[in-house]
């Protein structure tokens, strides 16, 4: 194992290995399994058809794990790619005895709560009965799994295909777009904006086969959203999300009204980086006040770091952070063939997870860092419950995270000085305006297309034009508007799924919601962590608003959103404050 690559041999050692072996004959045989099921109304057939649903939803999340951890840190990995085409293609032929098997557990009259077995699984009862009402038939549901491999499955590796392999020369070295982007935190003014004209020129060369990938993606998308009865993508997306138009709009409607102490953020940083127009998009993280955060850490002096910051929350945060260090858990360096960005995958079968990191050593680097670990922490706190209930919404997939940020961000303010103190403050005004404007304009964006593609084909220079509107609407008078992002529709990995659109207000629910998590674990620590994991837990058999309930916290109302982003801006006020003195 190289120095900063993960180990995925605690999935499996090879190929090659007995156990990769089978599992997956064993995932080729299961069918024949479900296809024996008794499928009359019964404890005992209810029973015998969890049983085995619970063994193929560990076989199948194990498998996939495995090819698609090895894709992300080397997407042109042939054997990679050729082991996940073969698990695609034997799971959409299983499609249609699975979507029967579920059919039979969403129409069943039998109460889970009258067998200890099936207790556990009311919430799971309740939303298969939900989602029989939006299934197609046996052969439809097939042709779609079967189709969906030549289209929107494979429109979506090309886009990461393409954005992970593009290069480009940059001051006499080639880059790639992981590279490229992570200048955009260098310290020096002329790199940053060298990196983001080179940035748009890499784009530029790829552009139109991935707006082709994008506006298939979403044209299959409204398709199948109308076919299966949904009013839109986005009504699907709040279903699949255990969320109410009610929460949506109002953490939307909230958002909109803080975007002026934003923009005064932003045209307040132009101002002191010498822009008179607003703040370039070049240098919307551009570091500031003390260059004490230029620094580099190494993985070992970023892990020491979190440990000593999150033990002085709970321990087991703490303890768990040694352990996936250890178990090398993490694969840190940018490298050539690598997805860009980063993200934690929970494996709840190995009781582990494994973070993918583009680490280059910056004190931003291991916020992200800490962020990734949230996802690891939430992922502990629902190992032990049993395998149809290891899946949490996007909503709430963001919570743990960001109060993750928020633990190490709130330590750092407490010990830094002015200089410091702006550098930090700067750095966490940044972080948070990245998952609410720019996410609130990814929304606006998203939605857009969806609208537009349903009467039209959308090329690269509709695409353009809809996110530098979508970026006006959110960043206003904030940004300059010489100089916007034609191009971010291009690299955001989150647009090209079939199966889950408008990745994008998640982030700003989880944002704020750990916020306000944050100001409440300040105000009543005493016994806070234990209803926190609580909490965590819930995540994934309750509704978003029941989860919060647990917290005493309602969230369909703008009041909870708007005190939470209220505090933002009093960081925002701090902030110029400090810098103009």
């Amino acid at each position: 194992m190289q120095e900063g690559k993960w180990s995925l041999d605690a999935l499996y050692p090879s190929y090659e290995s007995a156990e990769y072996q089978a599992d997956l004959a064993r995932f080729e045989a299961i069918f024949a399994d479900f296809e024996a099921l008794d499928i009359t109304d019964s404890i005992e057939n209810i029973k015998a058809a969890i049983k085995l649903l619970e063994e193929y939803t560990v076989l199948v999340r194990r498998l996939f794990a495995y090819s698609s951890l090895q894709l992300s840190t080397d997407t042109s990995d042939q054997v990679s790619l050729k082991a996940q085409a073969k698990l695609r293609k034997i799971n959409a032929a299983g499609t249609a005895i699975l979507t029967k098997v579920s059919q039979f557990i969403g129409a069943t009259q039998i109460d889970p709560a009258s067998d200890p077995d099936l207790a556990d699984y009311d919430f799971y009862f309740q939303e298969a009965k939900q989602e029989n009402q939006h299934r197609l038939s046996d052969e439809v549901e097939a042709v779609i799994a079967r189709m969906n491999m030549s289209a929107g499955a494979a429109w979506s590796q090309l886009q990461s295909l393409l954005t992970s392999t593009v290069e480009h020369d940059f001051k006499g070295r080639s880059v790639n777009l992981s590279e490229i982007r992570n200048l955009a935190y260098d310290p020096d003014p002329e790199i940053r904006k060298a990196a983001y004209e080179t940035e748009l020129v890499m784009y530029d060369t790829i552009k139109e086969p991935v707006a082709f990938a994008l506006n298939n993606i979403k044209s299959q998308v409204i398709d199948l959203a109308d076919l299966r009865g949904y009013e839109s993508p986005l009504a699907k997306t709040l279903e699949d999300s255990r969320m109410s138009q009610a929460t949506l709009d109002a953490l939307l409607e909230a958002i909109k009204e803080s975007l002026p102490a934003f923009r005064k953020y932003f045209k307040h940083k132009g101002k002191l980086l010498g822009h008179d127009q607003g703040l370039p998009f070049y240098d919307l993280f551009a570091p500031m006040g003390s260059q004490e955060n230029s620094k580099t850490y190494t993985p070992e002096e970023a892990k020491n770091y979190l440990v000593k910051h999150f033990s002085k929350f709970s321990p087991d945060l703490a303890d768990m952070v040694e352990t996936m260090y250890q178990a090398q858990a993490i694969d840190y360096f940018p490298r050539k063939g690598k997805r860009g960005g980063a993200f934690c995958s929970n494996l709840p079968f190995i009781d582990s997870s494994r973070i993918m990191l583009n680490f280059e050593g910056s004190l931003s680097d291991i916020v992200t860092f800490a962020h990734e670990l949230g996802h690891a922490y939430h992922g502990v706190q629902i190992a032990d419950l049993k395998p149809l209930n290891w899946s949490y919404t996007m909503p709430v997939a963001e919570t743990a995270s960001t109060f993750n940020e928020a633990l190490i961000m709130e330590s750092l303010l407490s010990e830094a000085d002015d200089q410091e103190k702006i550098s930090l403050l700067e750095s966490q005004i940044s972080d948070t305006a990245q998952i609410i404007v720019d996410i609130y304009s990814r929304f606006l964006f998203e939605d857009a297309v969806f609208r537009e593609r349903q009467d039209q084909f959308l090329f690269s220079k509709d695409l353009e034009a809809i996110m530098l509107d979508a970026q006006k609407q959110s960043y206003g008078e904030g940004l300059d508007p010489d100089y916007l992002h034609p191009y971010m529709w291009v690299c955001k990995s989150h647009y090209y799924s079939t199966g889950l659109s408008y990745y994008n207000f998640p982030y700003a629910f989880g944002g704020l919601f750990s916020r306000g998590l944050y100001a409440l674990y300040q105000a009543q620590p005493d016994g806070f962590v234990a209803k926190y994991k609580n909490m965590l837990k819930a995540t994934t058999t309750q509704s978003v608003e029941d989860t919060a309930a647990i917290m005493g916290l309602d969230v369909t109302t703008p009041a909870f959103w708007t005190q939470a982003l209220d505090q933002v801006a009093a960081l925002i006020d701090q902030f110029i404050a400090l810098t103009s003195k």
